[in-house]
């Protein structure tokens, strides 16, 4: 990995992401990130591109913009996410479904294939994906976050098998609920009752995700690509 890398953040505006960024960068990275909003970060070492990350023209242009100033990409972290409507699968309005999946599904793999031109030159690169503990819970009224969230997954594991003679990594870090505004919309009870299936039955924290992410992104875990982490336990 080049020093410092160069790190692009997807959904830095809030929540994880915006705890993703603030660690790389007290690490002294270079800090890519886009959001639909505008950043809080104030640093030398930080670039916000205010954009929709399922926008195919937008993405082209902030990555243009990055190769001029930078030539180069060494990790992308796939955070942005929403889930626009928790309910029964026979309600949900066929315009969640949509955002859903463009957000979820196609920026990742907008972003995926932007950064891997990027890293193509230098051979290296490590692309992680956020995914959710959802896939694998299986929770009533989630059914169309947990397909989205299924299929980056499935996406992740064959991009993997593509990508990895180039030098370039990808992996799948699922978390256990997190401090975010899209958890505070369920219910907790359920959410308590969904996380005592878990070996861990208590929330994640943004640390565990970070820490995971640090082991994944070294020069020295190439090794490790097409796997699924989730934390909190099975």
């Amino acid at each position: 990995m080049s020093s410092p890398p160069v790190i692009l953040i997807s959904g830095t505006s809030r929540g994880l992401g915006l705890h993703l960024a603030r660690h790389y960068l007290s690490r002294n990275a270079i800090v890519v990130g886009c959001s639909r909003g505008d950043t809080v970060i104030e640093s030398d070492l930080y670039e916000h591109f205010e954009l929709d990350v399922s926008d195919e023209t937008s993405v082209r242009r902030m990555f243009r913009e990055i190769r001029r100033r930078h030539g180069r990409l060494d990790v992308l972290i796939n955070n942005a996410a929403v889930n626009p409507s928790i309910g029964h699968s026979m309600v949900v309005p066929v315009g969640s479904i949509t955002r859903s999946f463009e957000v979820d599904l196609l920026a990742p793999m907008l972003l995926c294939r932007g950064s891997i031109a990027l890293m193509l030159k230098g051979r290296f690169g490590r692309i992680i994906n956020i995914g959710s503990m959802a896939v694998r819970l299986e929770v009533a009224g989630e059914s169309v976050y947990t397909s989205m969230k299924a299929a980056l997954t499935a996406y992740s594991r064959v991009l993997a098998k593509e990508i990895f003679p180039q030098g370039i990594t990808c992996n799948v870090v699922s978390p256990s609920a997190l401090p975010t505004e899209m958890a505070a919309n369920i219910d907790p009870i359920a959410l308590a009752r969904v996380l005592e299936r878990n070996a861990i039955p208590t929330p994640g924290s943004f640390e565990d995700v970070a820490g995971t992410i640090d082991w994944l992104i070294r020069p020295e875990s190439g090794a490790v690509t097409g796997q699924v982490i989730y934390l909190g336990g099975v």
